[in-house]
């Protein structure tokens, strides 16, 4: 039955779209709930566990910095077998991770859960979302890239409200076993509505057309030799270590700052909200002018939004937006940008590689902030450490162009 639903839609001319939706809300849950979502339950945790704040974030260093390993395993195995399987056990571990937290009594058993959310990033993430929707969107890969990488935005948009008002009512256990059942219903819908990528060796041949897509651009390889892979890895990791550190720290930084609660969580959802009009905006310029020109435009535009976070707390409202919309930006500009370059042939290995340098920038960023919060007794001094990295990588893309094709 699931095959037979799956094959009809594929047979319909707007199947290409229903698949890229199904990508963003899989996107949406996924980082929503490890990311965003997460934070809301900090200061109970903290209470809770009675530990320090860097404690505490070595959890979500392990998520990303474990994530950056699997999801380079996660690539060769999609490369090879398809996204659907991986899909469906990324949304399963998500569910069991949830109610399991809500069992948690030691800040070893949080540290050992976040290897299994490490998992569901990895196997359910955006790398192989990506790859899900751009195999499927062949003609407007921009708009595809950039509808993925917005469910990060929207998932970080709705997911935190709705945890902070269950945590307030509920608290936090049982708001986090309510939570575990979210990506098992969209587990379901996977299931019966994709359609797993044919195989290259030409075992399945009901979609040619997506066939030859998967198979387009550079092999593994060549790509190693091209300067352009470096430079976005770096750039990117970069990139991540600023915003997944403030991302990470901003409901605790805007609580230093005497907000409130609530305030604080909608301050994830007006950087979250902003993101997604940068995401799907980029996606669909990308399409049509110099991508590498507004990639450095973005890079400088989250920049300025940074520093003003850091020394304008009062006006934090206007930095959210203006970080928020230079990032969602950069999130699908770098994307969409790899496929550019270097095709879908070995997307998988590819991506995730740079994964691998996104995820570790990422995770050292949240950890080290935490330190820093820690030893310079505050976060003005961890978030001015957080603007000199996001400089360096905006001046890394400065040089960034696309690579000379052989004559």
């Amino acid at each position: 039955m699931k095959r037979s639903i799956a094959f009809a839609l594929s047979r319909w001319s707007g199947y290409s779209w229903l698949v890229a939706i199904l990508a963003l809300l899989v996107v949406s849950l996924t980082n929503g709930m490890t990311n965003a979502g997460l934070t809301v339950f900090d200061e109970s945790l903290l209470e809770e566990l009675g530990c320090s704040v860097a404690q505490l974030k070595v959890r979500d260093s392990i998520t990303f910095l474990a994530a950056s390993l699997l999801v380079l395993v996660a690539g060769w195995l999609v490369d090879r077998y398809g996204f659907k399987p991986f899909l469906l056990l990324g949304l399963t571990l998500l569910g069991v991770s949830y109610f399991l937290y809500s069992q948690a009594q030691t800040l070893a058993q949080l540290y050992l859960l976040h290897l299994l959310f490490a998992a569901v990033l990895a196997l359910s993430g955006i790398t192989i979302s990506i790859i899900t929707a751009a195999t499927w969107m062949p003609k407007r890969r921009g708009l595809a890239v950039g509808m993925t990488v917005a469910g990060t935005s929207i998932g970080g948009m709705l997911i935190p409200p709705l945890a902070s008002a269950f945590n307030v009512r509920f608290g936090w256990r049982a708001a986090m076993r309510m939570e575990s059942l979210w990506p098992l219903f969209l587990m379901v819908v996977v299931l019966l509505v994709l359609r797993n990528r044919p195989k290259r060796d030409g075992s399945e041949t009901d979609d040619a057309a997506a066939t030859t897509r998967a198979g387009e651009g550079m092999v593994f390889g060549e790509v190693l030799r091209r300067r352009q892979f470096y430079q976005v890895a770096l750039a990117g990791s970069l990139t991540f270590y600023a915003v997944l550190s403030l991302y990470s720290h901003l409901f605790l930084y805007m609580r230093s700052h005497d907000f409130d609660p609530a305030a604080a969580s909608l301050g994830l959802s007006v950087i979250s909200l902003s993101g997604l009009v940068g995401k799907l905006g980029s996606g669909w310029i990308s399409d049509r002018i110099d991508p590498y020109r507004l990639l450095r435009l973005q890079m400088f535009t989250m920049l300025g939004g940074l520093i003003g976070i850091t020394l304008a707390p009062s006006a934090i409202w206007a930095f959210l937006v203006i970080t928020g919309l230079g990032w969602g930006s950069l999130h699908t500009l770098f994307n969409y940008i790899l496929i550019t370059l270097f095709g879908l042939r070995d997307a998988g290995k590819i991506n995730g590689s740079v994964s691998i340098a996104n995820a570790a920038g990422g995770g050292i960023g949240i950890l080290l902030t935490g330190v820093a919060h820690d030893a310079l007794g505050g976060y003005s001094g961890a978030f001015a450490i957080v603007c000199g990295i996001m400089l360096v990588g905006a001046l890394l893309t400065l040089r960034l162009r696309p690579p000379q094709q052989p004559t």
